[in-house]
């Protein structure tokens, strides 16, 4: 029986977003690319590729923190930066693909989804390692839907390089559809993609990573006069560093603290500013700015 190698996607733009999403927190020590990482690597026994892009150096930095507490793995993960992210997915799942080119097929995650269900995930290895002669991909099932994760074999993988844009490999299984193999998980968290905040949010309270315990930060009353500049130059930018709906977060010397607007402005309620010049600390403010949120946000109205 031949190794089961995998792939994670992890180098969207997340501009609907805004910040990193894959880097939010998903239980002490982690995020949720870490997260996802941790399920490939229970469910492949083989190579594990992360394919990273927007933030390369902050994600590389926090999956190199994860596997010095997970050593046991480290042989088996490998990390490429995709310099063409912005062009879509496309460019990313063929990379990660070259990676593992003489592999027999590659089993795809995306960084997004971290909901995976270890039974579930078995479920999959086991239908993959199975698969008759005639099947081109296994994938998790909703309701007779293709879904992530889905096994290519290396039968695919000629199509696949003929992806454009933000395609991802659905466009190629529509063509092969009676040649997929589905496992039918129904619907569940474990289809869960962490699009917005909202969605972050309820994923955070149902796995208890919003109650993870952090510093509080500090909060300041401010006037939009005192802000507006901060405000515009942040909406300006290519990719608007929202947190959360309504509220910035930024680089900034000196402390952590919460500037809260007295009044919104351009939609704008509030601002996170904290240290962010290095990889470990822009990880900690994005960490403690998210809990502190998540804190605020689930307290008992008063």
């Amino acid at each position: 029986m031949h190794s089961l190698d995998a792939i994670i996607l992890s180098a969207g733009k997340a501009s609907r977003f805004g910040v990193p999403k894959v880097l939010l927190p998903a239980g002490p020590g982690g995020v949720l690319l870490t997260r996802v990482l941790a399920q490939a690597l229970q469910t492949a026994d083989g190579q594990v590729v992360v394919v990273l892009g927007r933030e390369a150096g902050v994600a590389r930095y926090a999956i190199e923190r994860w596997l010095e507490r997970h050593p046991a793995v480290k042989e088996r993960v490998y990390l490429v930066v995709n310099p063409h992210y912005a062009q879509g997915q496309s460019t990313s799942i063929k990379l990660g693909l070259r990676a593992l080119r003489n592999a027999p097929g590659a089993l795809v995650f995306l960084a997004d989804m971290p909901a995976q269900e270890p039974g579930k995930l078995a479920q999959l290895r086991d239908a993959i390692h199975s698969r008759g002669p005639q099947t081109v991909a296994v994938a998790a099932g909703e309701q007779g839907q293709i879904r992530p994760p889905v096994f290519l074999t290396k039968k695919l993988f000629p199509a696949v390089a003929r992806l454009a844009g933000d395609q991802g490999a659905r466009a190629v299984l529509q063509d092969f559809k009676e040649r997929v193999e589905l496992v039918e998980w129904g619907p569940g968290p474990w289809f869960c993609d962490v699009d917005d905040w909202p969605t972050y949010q309820e994923l955070a309270l149902t796995l208890g990573w919003a109650h993870e315990s952090f510093v509080p930060l500090a909060l300041e009353a401010c006037s939009v006069a005192a802000t507006k500049a901060l405000v515009d130059a942040a909406l300006a930018s290519e990719i608007v560093p929202w947190l959360s709906p309504g509220l910035l977060l930024l680089a900034a010397e000196g402390e952590t603290r919460w500037l809260k607007l007295r009044q919104t402005y351009r939609g704008v309620r509030g601002i996170i500013q904290g240290p962010a010049q290095t990889p470990a600390a822009y990880l900690e403010l994005l960490r403690r700015a998210s809990l502190a949120v998540l804190a605020a946000e689930t307290a008992p109205k008063l």
